[in-house]
């Protein structure tokens, strides 16, 4: 069973939730920005998505 992680559109702000086994990041070494690769996009706008954290729990860039 997977867990959904949440990801946001650097675009449009629009959520989407993808399951972390299938998340794949452009550069993992990069711990400030977690930019999905390019095989996720935004479904509404086609924009590039950003791990923001688990589904469900308070995102990273509201502790900053």
């Amino acid at each position: 069973m997977s867990e959904d992680m949440e990801c946001m559109c650097q675009q449009c702000g629009v959520s989407i939730y993808i399951p972390a086994d299938s998340i794949s990041l452009e550069d993992p070494a990069n711990t400030e920005v977690k930019i999905l690769s390019s095989l996720h996009v935004c479904e509404q706008c086609g924009g590039q998505l950003v791990l923001v954290g688990k589904a469900g729990d308070e995102p990273y860039y509201r502790f900053e």
